[in-house]
């Protein structure tokens, strides 16, 4: 679905339509519905001014247009007195129209976009402002995405990458344990999945009944204060450190599914990892920094069915809640965790996983690694209006980098709407319009070491009809088995 062809009046409903599911964030008492219908009208005029100038509603010069038609109103109601001036119509008559009181425009700095928030104005028009121009761009789908400023050839070795972050866990696991066998981490694994019955003993006594077990993965087990050294011990089917849930109470012991690979020389575990020559990708750049770049078909149908179908069914995907428990009206959406298991190298989820790792390296040159890393985020939208507010993954305040931070964030379009779900950078008059199969990256981190300060602002435009199923995944160095993702920004 596209603006193109549609009436003025029918572009104007479709516009009220996304604008009337966002009057929650300025419109809390009943009598303001007026105020925020005249201000959205005040900003679109204005924006389809810039558009009939710009011939599009995307980059800078578009957010500055407005902004700027929007200044010049004030300062002619200003000088006016509040009376439109009769020579700017080309009236004749000597009959004037009282102007209408204009938008009030707050104070803002550009390269990003930043608006000041005025916390005297009960109407919040500096939000109203920004919602409304992403709003607008969001609706005019027709408008296509941001154009391609570079384009480079990338090339993937899974076999090689593959063995190579093989060897790295290996060698890690000696150094913690001094074993090929057996991996142990901080905090448990939770309920379910258990397997034969829970017992007290010591923990080389569990490793050996574990054994014996079938289908046994590992054991949990929470440390007693009195230093028992045979606590009670919980066997399960299911265990992988990616799925630990970290915890300085409890232990977890989980069998090395890599041993048999550590084992083999590096020609041998290249081989049993994957037997495809190596692939070359185009990367698309969008902005050089902070980064936004596209790889297209990064993904193939089959790592896309997988995906979808490790995600759960829509009833299994949960839909997104505010803190207080009731539905989220800034994050309409669906979603569940995808747990990689980075110790199975020829598990296919690993294999993507490692895949959208090594391109990340690659592109940023950023030392990242999946182990430690947070799971795969599925998101699902499926109502007309499901959409993500402008928000940020990283910090967004252009203070210094704080390892074990976010400093990327890759979007993966497995299934795209039939109209609406862009990816929005609000902030900057950037748009990326999915396609499936592609993967979108960006990144906040600059490389003198500070964060972004608010270019890398996005959100997902609300969708029109149809299904959008994204996987997300962020990005942090400093992370590992031992220091995961949710523990690595207290050490």
């Amino acid at each position: 679905m596209t603006t193109k062809g549609m009436s003025s009046n029918t572009i104007l409903l479709l516009l009220t339509l996304l604008i009337s599911q966002s009057f929650g964030y300025y419109d809390v008492h009943e009598d303001r519905k007026h105020l925020v219908e005249r201000r959205r009208k005040q900003v679109f005029t204005q924006a389809d001014a810039c558009v009939s100038e710009l011939g599009t509603s995307l980059g800078v010069s578009f957010l500055d247009c407005v902004l700027e038609k929007l200044e010049a109103l004030e300062r002619d109601y200003d000088n006016n007195g509040g009376e439109e001036s009769c020579a700017r119509d080309g009236e004749v008559d000597g009959d004037c129209a009282v102007m209408e009181d204009p938008f009030p425009v707050p104070s803002y700095t550009r390269s990003p976009l930043t608006i000041k928030h005025d916390f005297n104005d009960p109407a919040d028009h500096p939000g109203m402002l920004m919602d409304f121009i992403r709003n607008y761009t969001c609706a005019r789908d027709v408008d296509g995405g941001s154009p391609v400023l570079d384009k480079h050839e990338w090339v993937y070795d899974e076999a090689e990458v593959g063995a190579a972050l093989l060897e790295k866990i290996c060698q890690e696991n000696m150094k913690s344990e001094g074993s090929a066998q057996w991996n142990k981490a901080r905090g448990f694994l939770p309920a379910g999945n258990d397997v034969g019955k829970a017992a007290e003993m010591d923990v080389e006594s569990a490793k050996v009944h574990c054994d014996k077990l079938p289908m046994c993965e590992g054991f949990t087990f929470q440390m007693t204060a009195d230093g028992n050294n045979k606590p009670m011990i919980f066997f399960k089917s299911r265990a992988s450190r990616s799925g630990v849930v970290a915890s300085d109470e409890w232990k977890t012991y989980i069998r090395f599914k890599g041993s048999g690979y550590c084992e083999s020389n590096s020609a041998q575990q290249q081989e049993q990892i994957s037997t495809e020559p190596p692939r070359t990708y185009t990367i698309e750049i969008i902005r050089e920094e902070p980064l936004v770049a596209v790889i297209p078909n990064f993904a193939s149908q089959e790592d896309c069915d997988m995906l979808i179908e490790a995600g759960g069914t829509d009833e299994v995907m949960g839909r997104a809640y505010e803190s207080g428990g009731g539905p989220s009206s800034y994050r309409r959406s669906y979603s569940t965790n995808i747990d990689v298991d980075y110790e199975s190298p020829t598990d296919p989820i690993t294999r993507f996983a490692n895949r959208m790792f090594a391109f990340v390296r690659d592109i940023t040159g950023y030392s990242l690694y999946g182990p430690g890393q947070e799971p795969i985020n599925a998101v699902l939208y499926k109502d007309a209006g499901d959409e993500y507010r402008p928000h940020c993954d990283g910090p967004c305040n252009g203070q210094r980098n704080q390892y074990g931070a976010r400093v990327a964030t890759s979007i993966l379009y497995c299934q795209t709407s039939d109209g609406g779900g862009q990816t929005s950078f609000t902030r900057s008059g950037m748009m990326i319009m999915p396609r499936p199969r592609d993967l979108l990256l960006f990144s906040y981190k600059h490389h003198n070491d500070t964060w972004d300060n608010g270019f890398t602002e996005h959100s997902g435009c609300p969708i029109t009809g149809g299904r959008k199923w994204i996987a997300t995944q962020w990005y942090r160095e400093g992370v590992n088995y031992d220091v995961p993702w949710n523990m690595a920004e207290n050490v």
